[in-house]
């Protein structure tokens, strides 16, 4: 089911042969992650990526004063890891954390770098989704700067209607830069 799914999505970027989804599957392990758990932490480096099918993950950090700021959500069907670890092989930035119990596709970073090699086509799906997540990550930062909390929390729930309500406040409350309170607000407001 899990690999049906990722032939699936790795389709919407680009038509791999049954032999390269064959040697992109035959990397993959299955891993279940707790509701909660850490896939990647602060400080330690990410050597694995993540094809997510159902469910989604926090992105977060800890400011001084010790307080979660959540920078984003991931929702799939998606890839994810902590890139900027992944790709330079240095300590993470960020947390990146299970929301709900889930099912996913594991891929270390070696055996991925090792199918580039042999693989142009599965080369060239790694550069598409990396430009997927740039794209995402400057859109993320556009809106941050340049639009009201209100604004992107329709955005998010408009985007995401299956899993906002799911969330819990705080995390939400957090990647908007606003307190519970003024969230609960303008929820209220909004509907």
């Amino acid at each position: 089911m899990l690999r049906k799914a990722l032939t699936e999505y790795v389709g919407q970027f680009i038509e791999l042969t049954d032999e390269e989804a064959r040697a992109l599957e035959g990397i993959s392990s299955v891993r279940v992650l707790s509701k909660k758990e850490c896939f990647a932490e602060v400080g330690k480096v990410c050597t694995k990526a993540l094809f997510v099918n159902r469910g989604y993950f926090r992105f977060y950090h800890l400011d001084l004063n010790g307080n979660e700021i959540t920078s984003d959500f991931y929702f799939g069907p998606c890839f994810i890891t902590s890139y900027t670890s992944f790709i330079t092989a240095k300590p993470s930035f960020v947390n990146v954390q299970a929301m709900v119990d889930m099912e996913v596709l594991e891929f270390s970073r070696d055996d991925l770098y090792g199918l580039y090699l042999s693989y142009p086509s599965i080369e060239r799906l790694g550069r598409m989704v990396a430009e997927a997540v740039a794209i995402a990550s400057e859109e993320h930062l556009f809106l941050l700067l340049n639009q009201s909390a209100e604004m992107r929390y329709k955005r998010l729930m408009e985007r995401n209607p299956d899993y906002v309500n799911t969330i819990p406040l705080q995390y939400i409350a957090s990647y908007l830069g606003i307190t519970k309170e003024t969230l609960s607000r303008m929820r209220k407001a909004i509907k």
